[in-house]
């Protein structure tokens, strides 16, 4: 097998791919440090000609991996309805990110900026790659999409003046809470019952059970218990999140020169 063929290889192997502690190290500094840059230059993005100009390079990177990752799926035959629809909530808020700065539809910015914040936070946490042998598209393709994620949520707040205000958060708790409900009800709809067993295809959004070592103690809840959980969880993440917006809203509102009328 070339390294083409091996790079875009469609049979994952059986057992996780561990990420060695350094390039972890180095990936989180990488991840953490540009979004510390974004903050110390804010005044300096904010007032470039066309500040949107970057952001939008950015969802354009994404909106080419987006094309090339379904590709690959395709021509590889890895694609699988069980795993490959874009209905995780990052796949998503990559597209909602897509169609705000690509395609200008900026209704959409208060959804995404939260579910981009969770995705972004929560997959460098666990990096839960898939499984496939180094070097292959997708042992990239999870930590660009995600570090340019949180990227861009910080450059939308300290660039482009985004604003964490209660209309922003009850858009988003209830687009979360309704989003939620209808990947539960898919799940169950594909996995043919509501109740949650070990061996369910279905379960975006990790809706019906943890990934990973934590899915044997979800799976040990009484039946439903998962799903409120997540339910409540979910909204009260955007709600932290609210509030720690409010804060980074503050930290750009600090020092800022009026611009004269």
């Amino acid at each position: 097998m070339n390294f083409f063929q091996h790079f875009f290889y469609g049979v994952e192997r059986s057992h996780d791919v561990d990420v060695p502690l350094a390039l972890k190290i180095v990936l989180m500094a990488l991840w953490i440090g540009v979004m510390i840059l974004i903050v110390v230059f804010r005044k300096q993005l904010a007032a470039q000609r066309n500040p949107a100009r970057i952001a939008i390079i950015a969802a354009a990177v994404l909106l080419v991996d987006q094309v090339v990752l379904y590709l690959w799926q395709s021509l590889s035959g890895y694609f699988n309805v069980e795993l490959s629809l874009p209905l995780y909530h990052c796949r998503i808020c990559v597209w909602l990110l897509i169609l705000d700065l690509v395609f200008g539809m900026k209704v959409l910015r208060t959804i995404w900026i939260y579910w981009a914040i969770i995705g972004s936070f929560f997959s460098m946490a666990f990096m839960d790659l898939y499984k496939f042998d180094f070097p292959h598209y997708t042992n990239f393709q999870f930590f660009y999409v995600h570090i340019i994620l949180g990227w861009l949520v910080f450059y939308t707040i300290y660039a482009l003046g985004y604003r964490f205000d209660k209309k922003g958060l009850k858009i988003a708790l209830i687009s979360t809470t309704l989003y939620n409900l209808g990947l539960i009800l898919f799940n169950a709809a594909c996995n043919g019952t509501f109740l949650t067993t070990g061996d369910m295809l279905f379960n975006y959004g990790y809706m019906s059970y943890a990934p990973g070592g934590l899915k044997d103690l979800a799976l040990s809840f009484p039946p439903f218990t998962f799903n409120l959980l997540m339910l409540i969880g979910y909204d009260l993440l955007i709600f932290l999140i609210y509030l720690g917006g409010r804060g980074l809203n503050r930290i750009s509102d600090r020092n800022s020169v009026k611009e004269p009328r």
